[in-house]
């Protein structure tokens, strides 16, 4: 379950980094429809989190359609993880938000930022 990484002293809430994680897997394709998804106890356990921890991130994920609960199968990715266009935006507010804010902190103009997204994004490309 190498999916999931968290960094305990990061500055961030621990369930959002698991999201990140979760959703990270799911858009990029790691995760494909139809795949199971670990259950809040593996997650817990491989992490060493607290399961309530999880779960939040778990409800989140429900929420934004890419994870059900199927009964007597268990949690799943849905067959059609993509976010609806709204969403989407939704999405990537606070975590453009940040990416902002972190970039003011390095002081990085707004070329050297588009610069470095665009490289990410080229990674996902190939």
């Amino acid at each position: 379950m190498n999916l999931f990484a968290i960094d305990l002293k990061a500055g961030s809430p621990i369930y959002e980094q698991v999201l990140y994680a979760a959703r990270k897997a799911i858009l990029s394709g790691e995760l494909k429809p139809g795949d199971p998804f670990p259950s809040v106890r593996e997650i817990a356990s491989h992490l060493r989190i607290n399961p309530n921890t999880v779960q939040k991130a778990l409800t989140a994920l429900k929420t934004e359609g890419l994870v059900e609960t199927v009964p007597g199968i268990g949690n799943r990715v849905c067959e059609s993880p993509e976010p609806r266009a709204a969403e989407r935006a939704a999405l990537l507010n606070g975590d453009l938000e940040a990416l902002v804010l972190r970039a003011r902190q390095l002081r990085l103009d707004l070329t050297d930022l588009e610069a470095a997204l665009r490289e990410q994004w080229s990674r996902f490309d190939s």
